[in-house]
């Protein structure tokens, strides 16, 4: 994980980019059905209401948008987990916030491997990146 230059947390850890914070993501604007996407194989489910696009992105690479300086889709600009909204709130610092996301990395590296129980991954994005805490 590669902390951006601005300080924040997005685009630092790829959770909701790569298929494990989120499936999909709702088309926003009409240039996210654009080429771009397209072109990098992105499936785009256009009898959706509204469209979506199916996630993993095939333009994350090791937990970073290969195109976000290129064409970033409005729906990816204005997604935000709760972790990050927390940390642009001052809620959290950044560096915390880091550390959660490290340790949700390794989770889901022991979920992978069979070494920890799928719930565990669940509450952990449930819990920081969702906003929904609870038992």
């Amino acid at each position: 994980m590669t902390a951006p230059p601005d300080g924040s947390i997005c685009i630092g850890c790829g959770l909701c980019c790569d298929g494990t914070l989120l499936g999909h993501l709702a088309v926003s604007d009409q240039s996210d059905l654009g080429a771009p996407l397209q072109l990098l194989g992105v499936s785009i489910i256009a009898a959706a209401d509204p469209p979506v696009f199916e996630l993993p992105c095939p333009a994350v690479e090791d937990g970073r948008c290969t195109i976000h300086h290129l064409h970033r889709p409005q729906a990816c600009a204005q997604f935000e987990c709760a972790l990050s909204a927390a940390v642009q709130r001052g809620d959290i610092p950044a560096a915390a916030a880091r550390d959660i996301i490290a340790t949700t990395l390794r989770v889901r590296a022991a979920v992978t491997v069979g070494e920890a129980p799928a719930e565990a991954l669940e509450r952990q994005l449930d819990e920081h990146f969702r906003g929904r805490i609870g038992p």
